[in-house]
């Protein structure tokens, strides 16, 4: 995929984010493989000689040049079962209003072929979809993502309104990519760790990247340093669109929102006490934010700070600002001024305080109080820590329903955990309760605060939640709690995490060296060994910094 830095080092192009352009490109491959790209045609290759394909892709929206993305390899478009995922589209449907999808006035970017415009393109819940892959994992995709596509389409069109690319491609990239997904116009990759262990991580981690269709793609940064415009956006929907794709009830939705909130506010604290001040700011351009040379050349702060690309500041503090305004002025207001703000905005790059200023002449004045463009960006975007009205909430989400089962979990497997070993006495086993991925999360998390953890214990938590089974995202905490309590027995689960979800291992890396256990360290550098000539090279530098 295209890049913020160094894009010429794809293809000859102009990188600063206002150098939008057109393109239009014709690739040659062998019969064997299949080529992706951004373009918004669906290519239909065309034989050329014996063994060889021609694939011609277009677009007609100027984008800047880092948006440009191809994929080539022995993909196999995956199709469901029974009815094609397009006709499933007639089954999910959320009421809403078109008249809120629609305002009056012309486009306000340069001229192309725009869907706000088109009365059919406005009222397209499901756009066409596409989905590829290995053919090995053919049986996962069928059983989750498939299933997810048109939900998760539909529930953002009922947020955001008209898509604003026409159709979308999701591509199963290898173990060795180095993120969950990546969102590019019309193409998705997502990670293959996203096919196991259930559809809730799948379905959070589509959300978040068609959610980058409006936000980071149709609507850009002016200044890539602004990465909480894109990151914070689709970190902020992706709660709201998987509510809707699962068709919670309202107060269901609240409460996995809160808890949520709670996993994202633990992962912020943890993030700031663990990283340089000047890593923390969301604007650390401050007024300059935007500024070009005479020369039209532009510097992005920290841009190759390779431990940069491992840090979440700017999804966690750009999602809790989001939320902030949100619950300040009511969902209602919120989402009603963010359907205009897209159709006034899409096409065009801006600025924090172009959305702060569109944001605050747009609702009521009894709701604005004491905001200011100034106030929340020296709160929230000019300083490093946590922001201020952020302080006063000592952990966010923390009185949720689901937040307070979690810790009555956590109270019994504290009192299991210092139990003495005796022989079992029948009714005196411990029931612990069904917990939802994200609680599984919570719970570990919580776990791995305690000092020490029997191998008892450890083994427990393995065959009561089935860990081994697990999304991603718990499989990586119960890798750490392994880890941290040297429990050896299960060292090939994190052996296998290393191996086969390297999108989120980079951290175990550190955990299995800062013990100073020559068992962990051996398994660390074993693993690096396997992986490094096929990991990405930012990954493989910051693992190698980590190892020798």
């Amino acid at each position: 995929m295209g890049s913020p830095i160094n894009n010429r080092a794809l293809f000859p192009c102009q990188e600063p984010p206002v150098a939008m352009s057109t393109w239009q490109a014709t690739v040659r491959a062998a019969a064997s493989f299949v080529v992706l790209m951004s373009g918004e045609n669906s290519a239909k290759p065309t034989q050329l000689r014996e063994g060889s394909l021609s694939w011609h892709y277009y677009v007609t929206m100027p984008m800047p040049a880092s948006t440009f993305t191809i994929a080539v390899g022995s993909w196999t478009e995956m199709k469901p079962e029974t009815c094609s995922s397009n006709d499933l589209a007639a089954e999910i449907s959320f009421s809403t209003s078109e008249a809120d999808f629609r305002y009056a006035g012309i486009c306000g970017h340069v001229e192309y072929p725009c869907r706000f415009q088109d009365t059919s393109a406005t009222t397209q819940e499901v756009i066409p979809h596409r989905v590829f892959a290995p053919v090995c994992l053919k049986g996962a995709c069928q059983q989750t993502l498939l299933q997810l596509l048109s939900p998760c389409l539909s529930a953002a069109h009922s947020v955001l309104g008209t898509h604003p690319f026409p159709r979308l491609d999701v591509l199963i990239v290898p173990a060795n990519f180095p993120s969950l997904g990546m969102a590019s116009p019309h193409i998705v990759f997502l990670s293959q760790s996203t096919l196991t262990g259930g559809s809730h991580l799948c379905g959070i981690r589509l959300c978040h990247e068609i959610a980058h269709a409006w936000f980071g793609l149709a609507i850009g940064a002016r200044d890539w340093t602004e990465e909480w415009l894109s990151e914070g956006f689709a970190t902020h929907l992706e709660d709201v669109f998987w509510a809707k794709a699962q068709k919670l009830a309202p107060h269901e939705a609240q409460e996995q929102q809160e808890l949520r909130a709670c996993l994202r506010w633990r992962r912020l604290q943890d993030e700031l006490q663990n990283s340089p001040e000047e890593m923390q700011v969301l604007r650390p351009n401050k007024e300059k934010t935007g500024h070009m040379s005479d020369s039209g050349s532009s510097v992005i702060k920290h841009g190759l700070n390779s431990e940069k690309v491992f840090m979440q500041v700017h999804y966690l503090k750009g999602y809790f600002l989001l939320r902030f305004l949100a619950g300040r002025l009511g969902d209602n207001t919120y989402f009603s001024f963010l359907r205009k703000f897209v159709h006034t905005c899409h096409g065009q790059l801006i600025l924090s305080q172009d959305f702060l200023q569109m944001l605050l002449e747009n609702i009521p004045e009894e709701k604005r109080l004491d905001l200011s463009v100034e106030s929340i960006s020296r709160d929230w975007l000019e300083s490093s820590g946590l922001p201020q009205p952020l302080q006063t909430d000592l952990q966010a989400g923390a009185e949720c329903r689901l937040v307070r089962q979690v810790d009555a979990e956590v109270a019994k497997w504290n009192q299991l955990n210092r139990r003495p070993r005796k022989r079992k006495r029948r009714g005196t086993e411990e029931v612990f309760e069904k917990l939802l991925p994200d609680q599984l999360v919570l719970l570990l998390e919580h776990l791995l605060e305690q000092k020490t953890l029997n191998p008892r214990t450890l083994q427990s938590l393995e065959r009561t939640y089935h860990l081994p089974q697990q999304d991603a995202e718990v499989r990586h905490r119960w890798c750490e709690l392994i880890v941290k309590h040297k429990y050896t027995k299960a060292y090939k689960h994190v052996e296998k995490f290393l191996l086969e979800d390297q999108a989120m291992g980079i951290y175990l890396y550190g955990e299995l060296m800062v013990h100073e256990d020559a068992r962990q360290q051996r398994l660390a550098r074993t693993c690096f060994e396997l992986t490094k000539e096929l990991m990405d090279r930012c990954s493989a530098q910051v693992v190698a910094e980590m190892l020798f």
